[in-house]
């Protein structure tokens, strides 16, 4: 890749998401550093290569989805624009071009905005790709007493696969639930506003959103 490899292996980007995940399990909130960047960065890939996106496009999508909560090393409020800001700053040292920096932190900026609209294509698959990164290894705590419900609706995950599928036109999100820990009840209670996220993510990319829970279909 063109500019991701540069970003994902700069050592103030690293240092920076390690940040925000100290900031994250300080709060006792789950994972939000490296891992999720890079998690972000590889569903992105995939969303768009599924639907045959240039390299280039996948290129500026991948480094936005890598660095779309590096913001959180400051504070998770406003973090969206304050990790527009930062990542300005350092795409210009990287020597980004400035439409490609302009149209990465775009992205970034917006990708919390209440209205929940992607202003873009690419916006639409980093949305996609953060919104549906639930799974066990995000949790933070080691002892199962201290779990909060966002540690037992991450904790109760133990397969999520993200299925794009030009052809029908439906991008699915199957899920393998344990509701021994946490039901599909909670899970809706707890992520409602990302399956909005989703399928406003999908509509934008011309899909139609499907969720899958434990094999029974919700959405």
């Amino acid at each position: 890749m063109k500019y991701y490899d540069s970003v994902a292996n700069n050592p103030a980007v690293i240092e920076y998401l390690k940040q925000a995940d100290k900031n994250f399990k300080a709060l006792g909130y789950t994972e939000q550093g490296l891992l999720h960047a890079q998690h972000t960065a590889e569903l992105v890939d995939k969303i768009l290569n599924c639907l045959n996106y240039s390299l280039n496009e996948i290129d500026i999508a991948k480094v936005a989805g890598f660095l779309h909560d590096i913001g959180c090393a400051i504070a998770y409020p406003e973090h969206a624009r304050s990790g527009a800001i930062m990542s300005k700053i350092i795409l210009n040292k990287i020597g980004l071009s400035f439409n490609d920096i302009l149209r990465i932190i775009s992205i970034i900026g917006s990708h919390e905005d209440i209205d929940m609209i992607p202003i873009s294509d690419l916006a639409a698959a980093v949305m996609m790709a953060d919104k549906t990164d639930v799974r066990r290894e995000r949790v933070i705590k080691t002892d199962f007493k201290f779990f909060d419900q966002h540690d037992r609706v991450h904790y109760a995950v133990v397969s999520n696969i993200l299925e794009v599928s030009k052809n029908d036109g439906t991008i699915k999100l199957r899920l393998k639930i344990d509701d021994s820990i946490c039901s599909v009840l909670e899970y809706f209670e707890l992520f409602f506003s990302r399956i909005e996220f989703c399928k406003k993510a999908a509509g934008k990319l011309g899909l139609r959103f499907e969720l899958y829970i434990n094999e029974i279909k919700y959405l």
